[in-house]
Formats: structure tokens, sequence, C-alpha cells
């Protein structure tokens, strides 16, 4: 009895980790390095020159989605330290390339029907990391007009992300997902930083009526009102529009 005791604690200590090595993951961290060197390390373009992944000469980095699934539960979870030595431009664009079906496939990943559901998940109980210890300490101090594309890449990334990423579009139909998702925005409009609560209302406003748990994003959004420095008018009018939907 006690060792079956042990085992639930340990399976229940593994589900409520956000942070995995690339091993614990079943990746080879070898593998794992060569895809964060294909996505991040390239040199922000000149002005009037394409990123990256518009490159007609360019070779993207090939895995299944199962891989893929595993490459993001281990960057999200750990991106303060994994993207640490990319600026804030490469990890825009990399990121970019992660979130945007227009740029690549990756956002198709993990609801491929090859990709377990329980690896789905890990990758989303991840996701909070990445603004967590990336987007927020990075865009602390960006300042401006909601939309404006202050923060260059990164800043436009942190708030698209939701908008552009059509994962949970095309899995809102499974309990899972949306629980997910939902505990995401959440957890994201709880964090301190002003980019990373934009974020998550933008989430909001394009996901709420897909999500189960609205009244919890109610009363979340009413605490954040209820903190937002007085002179905000207009993060106060954004959560304000959140609440009901209404964010473009």
């Amino acid at each position: 009895m006690t060792k079956k005791r042990t085992r639930a604690s340990q399976r229940r200590q593994a589900q409520a980790s956000t942070t995995w090595t690339a091993a614990e993951v079943g990746l080879d961290p070898q593998r794992y390095d060569a895809m964060l060197r294909s996505v991040f390390d390239h040199p922000v373009p000149r002005e009037q020159h394409l990123e990256w992944c518009w490159d007609a000469d360019h070779l993207p980095f090939e895995a299944s989605s199962l891989e893929w699934t595993r490459f993001q539960a281990v960057l999200f979870g750990n991106a303060g330290s994994h993207l640490a030595a990319f600026d804030d431009e490469q990890v825009g664009m990399g990121l970019g390339y992660l979130m945007d079906n227009g740029r690549s496939d990756v956002p198709y990943a993990a609801i491929d029907p090859s990709v377990p559901i329980d690896e789905a998940m890990r990758m989303m109980r991840a996701m909070p990391g990445l603004w967590r210890d990336c987007f927020g300490p990075r865009l602390a101090n960006v300042r401006a007009r909601i939309g404006s594309g202050a923060g260059g890449r990164l800043g436009t990334t942190c708030y698209m992300w939701f908008d552009v990423w059509p994962t949970f579009y095309l899995a809102r139909e499974l309990p899972e997902w949306r629980d997910a998702m939902s505990a995401l925005l959440l957890e994201l409009l709880g964090m301190p930083w002003r980019a990373v609560q934009v974020s998550a209302l933008h989430g909001i406003g394009h996901s709420l009526r897909h999500l189960d748990g609205q009244k919890a994003m109610a009363v979340a959004i009413d605490a954040l009102l209820s903190g937002l420095d007085p002179s905000d008018d207009e993060l106060r009018a954004y959560a304000l529009a959140a609440r009901l939907g209404l964010v473009q």
C-alpha cells in the first residue's frame, strides 16, 4: 500500500512540474540544442530585409510533431535560461516562428493526432514560464500604447501570441485544452508585468467564448482592475473590453 501511495504521489508531483530537461521528456539534449540554434541563432535583418524564416535558402529544422511538442515544453519551462544567449530581437523572431502558422507548421504539432494528449498538456503547463521568465522581465520597462509595436519583435510576439497562435482555436472542443487555456490565461493575468497582462487580456478577448471558466476570468480581471495604476486608463478600458470578449 505504501508503494502505491508513493507512486501516486510521484505521478502527481510529475504532473505539477513545469520545468523539464530535454532528457526527462525523451529528447536527445544535443538535438534540443541544435533546435535552439536553428530557431534563435540568426542575425537581425537590416531594414527592408526579410527575417531568416522567409529566406528561400533556409532549410527548416526537421522534427516530428511529438518532438516539436517536447521541444516547446522544455523551452517554455526554461525560457529564462535557455534563451539568455539571444537578444530580444532574436528571441522575438524565433518565438514568432513557433507561434505563427504563417511562418511554420510548429503551431500544429501539439494538436497532431500522433501526439498523446498528456504530451500536449505538459507543453501547456510549461507555457507560463515563457511569459514569467522571458517576456515579462525582458519587456518590464516597455510602456506604450497597446498594440503600438513597442518592444520590437519581442513585444509584438508577446502581444500577438494568442491572436496569431492557432493551436487552441483548433483544439477548443476538447475539455483538456479548454482547461489548460483557462489556467494559462489566469496565471498570466496574475503576473506583475503590463506587457504580460495585455497579452493575457488579448488572449481572453479572443478566447473567452470558448472557455468554460468565464466566471473565474471575470473575477481575475476584476482583481487586476482593482490593483491598476489609476492613471492607466488605457489598460483599464482594455481589461473591461476583454471581460466582455470584445478585444480584437
